[in-house]
This record gives C-alpha cells, structure tokens and sequence, in this order.
C-alpha cells in the first residue's frame, strides 16, 4: 500500500501505470502448488495485459 501511494503522488500523471505487488513464493507444498517459484500472478498479469493489447 505504501509504494502503491508514493506511485500515486510522485509518478507522472501522463500515462498509465500499474503497481504489482506480487508474492510469487510458496513457502510449502499444497495440492498442486509445489514449494518454490509460482506464477499464478505473473498468468494473470499476462492474460490482463494480452486482453487490453492483442
């Protein structure tokens, strides 16, 4: 929350921008998520982006 409002005041207010704030971490193993590096945000990250650009 703290960068997302030092974005907002300080990021200059002539194009879009978009602060992400991604855990992209699992601690430990859960059903179909294995312990280590996710990408379930950077997915949505992608399919947000191909929707808006492609």
């Amino acid at each position: 929350m703290t960068a997302a409002l030092f974005l907002q005041r300080f990021a200059p207010k002539t194009g879009a921008w978009a602060h992400l704030d991604i855990f992209a971490w699992n601690p430990r193993t859960r059903p179909g998520h294995p312990e280590g590096g996710e990408a379930q945000s950077l997915r949505a990250c992608f399919a947000m982006l191909r929707s808006r650009y492609a």
